[in-house]
């Protein structure tokens, strides 16, 4: 996944914050995917303005004590978990 991919939300989707975490419902396909604190973090930069890159400066300034190398590679695997969902507008 590129830097300067700039992902964005399917439309058709339903979200819901339940105390820290983020509820998303797929209603096309009946299901529900649980966000942690994190997660929802990135979720709510992917707007289809912000790059990849920038969402990854968004969890580091978060997250001061992991490496941003580490956070990288853990967006990059949410991100890319929630592409193959069909979550994202192509």
């Amino acid at each position: 996944m590129k830097d300067s991919y700039k992902p964005k939300k399917a439309e058709k989707l339903i979200t819901k914050e339940e105390d820290e975490n983020l509820l998303i419902f797929d209603p096309d396909t009946g299901s529900i995917k649980l966000l942690n604190e994190t997660g929802g973090l990135i979720w709510n930069s992917v707007d289809g303005n912000t790059t990849v890159k920038d969402i990854i400066q968004t969890v580091v300034e978060e997250n001061p004590d992991e490496t941003e190398e580490v956070i990288r590679q853990d967006v990059i695997k949410f991100l890319k978990e929630i592409q193959e969902l069909n979550l994202f507008e192509e």
